[in-house]
């Protein structure tokens, strides 16, 4: 198989050498000889191709896009010169190497400073992504921070991710971008420089941006109750868009509906009746304690253990506003779990207690967490 890291690397280093026109249009020739290359190895089906390869060949692609879009800056558009009206970013859609993806890059040509890079690439950014949702109602996105680090004797190309975020129609684009795009792509790029002492940025490469359509049925809230739980009639599980059914639970709770409780149109949409100040979902139990604050709410986590309802969380300072909650896994779909709202805990254990001749639960405190190891739970009755 060709080198292709060898082939990138003379490509790169030709690229500076480049002094007449006719030199720029034989690079710009094997430029995107090379790029179309790479792009058919990223379709390949065999030999498989493993989802880092292929975002290598990916990181490769936009790197030699923004080396052609320099050289045609020099030599094309102006003759020499870039005329101060064109634009500094230029957006470089990569073919499409992962099903249902939309991958680009926006490519640097001479910004200097990290966040005014981050930030005049938002519109370009926003665009896409409002495209996407525009046609799927939702989509999943990432990036990709590149750039070229330098240490005292050498030269590196290092990436900086972001974590995935999943995009609804009645997400805040702009708000989203300047959290998770803008402030945590710096956060990120400084404690690389922190972590990695010696290695310092010095020259902006791109930012990869790769948009995924979202399916709902996987995104973390769509969830068949099990047989066991359903047909006792105490949980009621909000089938809906997004991967917010904690909050959904908590709106059921707050908002009970007389038809239809298990759908989302029966409710407010919670980003409008709750607050969510730094809360990001899906969310853990750790994150639990402050959403209870913002809420003045107090939340019992119960879980799902060889069929019996077991707590998970359970809250001392039992506040007006009170909800029970049940955790559960999807054990087909990664094991991701789910929330639903407990609106009869009497009728979801009473099968458990019926051995011992207690038909009512309003004692929520009978369950208690083993000091000795707070890993395991019991039960006392």
């Amino acid at each position: 198989m060709e080198n292709h890291e060898r082939v990138e690397c003379e490509l790169l280093e030709q690229c500076s050498q480049v002094a007449t026109l006719v030199e720029c249009f034989a690079w710009l020739q094997r430029c995107d000889e090379c790029i179309e290359r790479l792009e058919e190895l990223c379709h390949a089906k065999r030999p498989r191709l493993t989802v880092g390869y292929r975002q290598s060949m990916v990181a490769r692609i936009a790197r030699l896009a923004g080396a052609k879009t320099r050289l045609e800056r020099r030599f094309v558009h102006g003759g020499g010169y870039a005329s101060r009206d064109e634009r500094s970013l230029v957006w470089r859609e990569i073919d499409a190497v992962f099903e249902n993806r939309i991958s680009g890059a926006v490519v640097n040509v001479d910004y200097i400073e990290p966040r005014r890079f981050l930030e005049d690439a938002r519109e370009i950014v926003l665009e896409r992504v409002r495209d996407a949702v525009e046609r799927h109602g939702s989509a999943k996105v990432n990036t990709a921070f590149n750039g070229e680090f330098a240490t005292k004797n050498k030269r590196a190309n290092k990436s900086i991710i972001s974590k995935n975020s999943e995009i609804y129609q009645y997400t805040d684009l702009r708000e989203w971008y300047e959290q998770h795009i803008i402030e945590s792509m710096l956060t990120l790029l400084e404690e690389f420089q922190e972590r990695n002492s010696g290695w310092a940025l010095s020259r902006i490469l791109n930012l990869i941006v790769n948009v995924n359509k979202l399916n709902p049925m996987s995104a973390g809230c769509y969830f068949e109750v099990p047989r066991e739980i359903a047909t006792k009639r105490a949980v009621i599980y909000v089938s809906t868009m997004d991967n917010a059914c904690f909050a959904w639970s908590v709106v059921a709770a707050r908002y009970t509906a007389e038809k239809h409780a298990e759908r989302e149109p029966p409710y407010p949409h919670y980003t409008t009746v709750l607050n969510l100040a730094g809360i990001e979902f899906p969310i853990t139990l750790k994150d639990i304690p402050k959403f209870e604050r913002l809420n003045a709410v107090s939340i019992n986590v119960y879980g799902i253990e060889n069929k019996q309802v077991l707590p998970l969380r359970l809250i001392i300072d039992r506040k007006d506003k009170h909800v029970n909650v049940l955790y559960m896994q999807d054990l087909r779909d990664n094991g991701d779990g789910h929330f639903a709202w407990i609106k009869n805990l009497s009728r979801l254990v009473s099968s458990q207690l019926s051995k011992k001749k207690i038909r009512n639960i309003s004692a929520i405190g009978m369950y208690r967490v083993g000091r000795q190891n707070p890993d395991k739970l019991y039960i006392f009755f």
